[in-house]
């Protein structure tokens, strides 16, 4: 067995040649791990060359696939040939990963890349309510750096900041 693995961004595609049975299980799991280092969590498994994989092969990707999806990955495998997608079908198989005819369309299976992450704004939604309504800074770097007070954030304000007012 032989394995070319070529990576792009979260995205990680391995070309497979030869047969994937039990001799061969161990350094096909070793290859898709290496291949998700980084913080990759997509993979495409290009099987055009995979003249058979056995028990031991499907087994590796069943535990590889469930460890890409927990993390917001996925796999897809694709180019299989007729004999490797009988193997699939005939174990029930087929249905259970994501099968497309070449790697364009693999690419088209896959989730997109997520974006990266908005800060979370701090604060309560109350506090963050009262900071907008009175003016004051923002908690959030989403916020202008001078905030405008409208009329009754300037009356509430004031109220509040003068002593002694009694207070209904």
């Amino acid at each position: 067995m032989d394995i070319k693995t070529t990576a792009e961004g979260t995205l990680a595609t391995l070309v497979v040649t030869g047969t994937i049975d039990t001799r061969a299980a161990a350094e096909f799991e070793a290859a898709l791990k290496a291949a998700v280092e980084g913080g990759r969590n997509r993979v495409i498994l290009d099987f055009a060359r995979v003249d058979l994989i056995t028990s031991a092969g499907i087994r590796v990707l069943v535990m590889f696939a469930k460890r890409l999806q927990s993390g917001g990955g996925g796999l897809v495998l694709c180019a299989l040939t007729a004999d490797v997608l009988r193997v699939f079908e005939i174990s029930g198989l087929a249905s259970q990963f994501k099968i497309a005819p070449t790697r364009a369309d693999a690419a088209g299976k896959l989730k997109p890349a997520p974006a990266a992450a908005q800060p979370r704004p701090r604060g309560s939604k109350v506090s963050r309510l009262v900071g907008a309504l009175l003016g004051g800074e923002a908690p959030t770097a989403t916020r202008p750096t001078q905030a405008v007070r409208s009329p009754l954030s300037s009356k509430v304000a004031e109220l509040l900041e003068t002593p002694g007012t009694p207070r209904k």
